[in-house]
């Protein structure tokens, strides 16, 4: 684990994404919608739409024109974007810690050392997850500090309720779980950490479907729903990582890649 963490660390464009993609959803993202919001001229008469009314049923009819606007923001929108910090780190940090060292030629060293197959590939696992989740936490420090400030300014209601607890402590480690053990999952199908990359948005897009969809007004993602969101993830990540463990297997890792240096050359 320690040797993954220096690796990660030591690679200047993989640091500069794990610090710079968590900087930038948690906190320029919403520095920019309180400045638009701050300074946009407000027409005589504007209303909010009926539509962000509907689904922020309590404060209807008592906020005001911009405090609508910024409680819709940190409470329909501010989730995904956080939610989207635990699916990268752990994406990017699990694509460097399983196919960068296949593309380095240093797997096959460490598979020949003297711990098995299963607790190598469980220390990768818990190193990539831990990562994620501190930068994920990191990345929710810095957040609370700028939308707080931006909710006094506005006098806007303090955002952080159950909903927003639920997903910070059940469903951001799940995140970062279930994306980690995905890109360990095809580490015998893509031959490049560029590569792995790629299917992010794989991991990214059912999570802006499910909180985009709640403008259409069909269903508004609450404690109950998200805990259920939290339990399935949950379970789903336990199932991949086992069949991802059996599959970290010198003779399925290593043979597979000859075949397809056969099949290429």
């Amino acid at each position: 684990m320690k040797k993954d963490l220096s690796s990660l660390w030591s690679r200047k464009g993989i640091r500069a994404l794990l610090v710079l993609v968590p900087l930038f959803l948690a906190v320029i993202v919403p520095i920019v919608y309180f400045t638009a919001i701050s300074l946009v001229p407000i027409a005589p008469g504007a209303r909010v739409p009926e539509g962000i009314w509907a689904l922020l049923p309590e404060y209807e009819g008592k906020l005001a024109y911009r405090q609508a606007w910024m409680e819709a923001f940190t409470t329909l929108l501010c989730p995904m974007l956080f939610l989207c910090v635990p699916l990268l780190t752990g994406a990017v940090s699990a694509a460097c810690a399983f196919i960068g060292e296949k593309e380095e030629g240093t797997l096959e060293t460490l598979m020949l050392s003297s711990m098995n197959a299963r607790s190598i590939f469980s220390a990768k696992i818990g190193c990539c997850v831990m990562l994620s989740v501190f930068l994920s936490l990191m990345a929710f420090a810095a957040f609370f500090l700028t939308v707080t400030v931006a909710d006094v300014l506005t006098g806007a209601p303090f955002f952080l309720r159950i909903d927003w607890l639920i997903t910070l402590f059940p469903l951001t480690p799940v995140m970062s779980l279930f994306s980690v053990v995905f890109i360990s999952l095809i580490i015998t199908r893509v031959h490049s950490t560029g590569e792995a990359m790629q299917t992010l948005g794989y991991l990214i897009l059912p999570i802006v479907v499910v909180y985009l969809v709640q403008f259409t007004g069909v269903f508004r993602l609450h404690w109950a729903v998200l805990l259920v969101l939290a339990a399935a993830l949950g379970a789903v990540s336990v199932i991949l990582y086992n069949i991802s463990a059996q599959n970290f297997q010198p003779e399925k890792l290593f043979v597979q890649e000859a075949g397809d240096s056969v099949y290429e050359s």
